[in-house]
């Protein structure tokens, strides 16, 4: 219990800046730090992140008491193999340099007491939680490791990734570990979801349940709505405004676009399906279909390039141009967590959405009503057809996944969400499960 005649003292870790906005990971960082800042004076910790220095890494219209970044570089992979072996931990643990991490949080929180700590995910949770003290612990876990690589090892064997499909495969009971761990003594649990709310309680390694003290909470992922951007600001805010009710004008040709940030093995993978099975079965159906690949960190995929009807064109400074030019935003998830930013970012501007069934999960949008779901190449470019060939059929879906994200997934109902499961914990210690 916090006295009441003070506001709660709240420290977050964050695993990437809040600002600028422009990616699925700093819209939540930012969504997190806006609830927080509700009811409490936040401290943040930055951890890890490549973000460049030259801007303070919290929105500007946030107000925070206090902010810190500590980015040691991680260790060397052969290294981090031996730390991971050494300590049972994922490799994506166990080679961050937390000895450092623990220095510089040790000297910047001295003489502090945290009523609560926000552990931006499962990695900085079991890395830091006994050096960060407080009345209640919350962790945001925002993909459950264990079904998203169980998801990875489910889907097609290549030659690529065999080495990666090893590793993965091994560190799936790690994960389970650090998950069952989390939930021993964490509060509260953080997810996207309420499909990854289930899962996190009921998800096991080697068949054993996962059970523990920690409530599991939702807080869903969001984005900014496009017919309040004004055009100014950084990020996200800065991209050309194309509200809900912008005429669009569909190509003459059909053109399916991926929208992702592809420095993410998921993103990879999805692109990649895109561009080996989907390309191929649009253009049998149409000779001038094509495929673009939009976002960051495209570099990744430079194979790719030169493929008949594929377009990899990368970052874009404004992603409503691509979304008004499209046909539809396709979702070629293969494995992955959480809520797909791209699909709520082609809700919110209107735009039709083919996806993977396990691409729109945790949205609760309806195959028919919002979206198009599809399962095979096949089955992805008779959609996207179907939606080239009947622009009344396009509208209507995009019209009523336009009315879902309002209902559920502006930036308001993470605000809201988080400071509710704040608000709760500390009122009552820890929540009533």
């Amino acid at each position: 219990m916090t006295d009441p005649g003070r506001r709660p003292r709240a420290l977050v870790t964050l695993p990437d800046v809040a600002w600028p906005v422009d990616g699925g990971k700093r819209l939540r960082c930012a969504g997190v730090l806006r609830g927080l800042s509700e009811v409490a004076d936040v401290d943040v910790a930055v951890l890890h992140s490549r973000a460049p220095d030259d801007v303070p890494p919290v929105p500007p219209d946030v107000r925070v008491a206090r902010w810190t970044r500590v980015s040691p570089e991680p260790l060397p992979r052969l290294r981090a193999a031996l730390a991971a072996a050494r300590g049972g931990l994922p490799v994506h643990v166990a080679a961050q340099r937390w000895d450092e991490v623990r220095r510089h949080l040790a000297a910047w929180t001295a003489g502090r007491h945290y009523d609560l700590v926000w552990f931006g995910g499962l990695d900085h949770a079991s890395a830091l939680h006994d050096d960060l003290p407080a009345s209640v612990r919350l962790v945001d876990c925002d993909d459950v490791e264990t079904e998203k690589w169980r998801a990875y090892l489910r889907g097609p064997a290549t030659g690529v990734d065999r080495v990666e499909r090893l590793q993965r495969r091994v560190e799936l009971p790690l994960w389970g570990r650090v998950q069952r761990d989390v939930l021993r003594w964490a509060d509260v649990v953080v997810v996207c979801s309420d499909v990854d709310a289930r899962r996190l309680r009921g998800c096991a390694s080697g068949g054993r349940p996962i059970r523990g003290r920690a409530h599991v909470a939702v807080v869903p992922n969001t984005y900014p709505d496009p017919a309040a951007v004004t055009g100014t600001g950084t990020g996200l805010h800065a991209r050309t405004r194309l509200g809900h009710d912008t005429p669009r004008h569909p190509p003459s040709n059909p053109v399916a676009l991926v929208v992702a940030n592809y420095a993410t093995p998921q993103n990879q993978d999805a692109a990649r399906a895109a561009a080996h099975g989907l390309l191929p079965e649009l253009r049998a159906r149409h000779p001038h279909a094509g495929v673009r690949l939009v976002g960051r960190d495209a570099d990744r995929l430079e194979d790719l390039r030169g493929l008949d009807g594929l377009d990899l064109v990368g970052p874009v400074p404004a992603v409503a141009g691509e979304l008004a030019a499209a046909t539809a935003v396709v979702v070629p998830m293969r494995f992955g967590g959480g809520t797909r930013l791209k699909v709520l970012e082609a809700f919110a501007h209107g735009v039709p959405v083919v996806s993977t069934s396990l691409g729109c999960e945790g949205v609760g949008a309806v195959d028919g009503e919002h979206l198009l779901v599809a399962d095979s190449a096949a089955a992805m470019a008779d959609a996207v057809m179907t939606l080239h060939a009947d622009p009344l059929r396009a509208r209507q879906l995009a019209g009523a996944a336009r009315r879902h994200y309002e209902r559920h997934f502006t930036p308001a109902a993470s605000t809201t969400a988080v400071a509710e499961v704040v608000s709760s914990a500390l009122t009552a210690g820890r929540p009533a499960r």
